[in-house]
């Protein structure tokens, strides 16, 4: 994240007022008629331009960091998944999803189903396999992840092309969840 000058910024924004009112932003003096500062289009993005500098201003002079969906939520509770029970064997964006329900997404950080398969890609649970059939790179389980109830299924759309989809069993849900907070630290 970088900061900049703030005396910089708030000339910058005076400027861009001036313009956007029509006047030259040296003196303030009105633009000639035939001036490409009375054009709509010029004065519609310098009133953009400086609507996006007050933000900056606003922000204390800091760019660079992007806001995410999650901004300012709390870390998943894991004491949620006390309340985690069995349903059905499912593909993992709808075990994530069985996961989320129960918190309250407007105050905490919901689970993704990426977090889950990076954890189990780096500890040897499912791998990154190129198909030739497929043309592609797909994820599938190891040995370890078939122990632990993961199944790696071929299905066909509609179209005839094939897809691998990751299917988790009772175990490897009940695995995932007593292990979700060392899937969420990182460990």
């Amino acid at each position: 994240m970088e900061t900049i000058d703030m005396k910089k910024l708030e000339t910058a924004i005076v400027y861009l007022q001036r313009i956007a009112d029509g006047n030259n932003p040296i003196n303030n003096l009105p633009a000639d008629e035939d001036s490409v500062l009375n054009n709509p289009n010029v004065i519609r993005c310098m009133y953009f331009v400086k609507e996006i500098l007050q933000e900056v201003k606003k922000n204390g002079g800091c760019i660079g960091k992007k806001k995410t969906k999650n901004s300012g939520k709390l870390s998943f509770p894991i004491e949620a998944t006390k309340m985690f029970s069995f349903r059905a064997e499912k593909p993992i964006s709808k075990f994530t999803e069985q996961i989320n329900e129960v918190i309250d997404a407007k105050m905490y950080k919901k689970v993704s189903y990426k977090s889950i398969s990076d954890w189990l890609k780096k500890n040897d649970f499912l791998k990154d396999e190129y198909d030739q059939v497929q043309n592609k790179t797909v994820t599938t389980a190891t040995e370890k992840g078939v122990q632990i109830g993961i199944r790696s299924i071929k299905r066909a759309r509609d179209d005839g092309r094939e897809y691998t989809v990751n299917m988790y069993g009772k175990q490897a849900q009940e695995y995932i969840v007593q292990n979700l907070d060392n899937i969420l630290n990182g460990k």
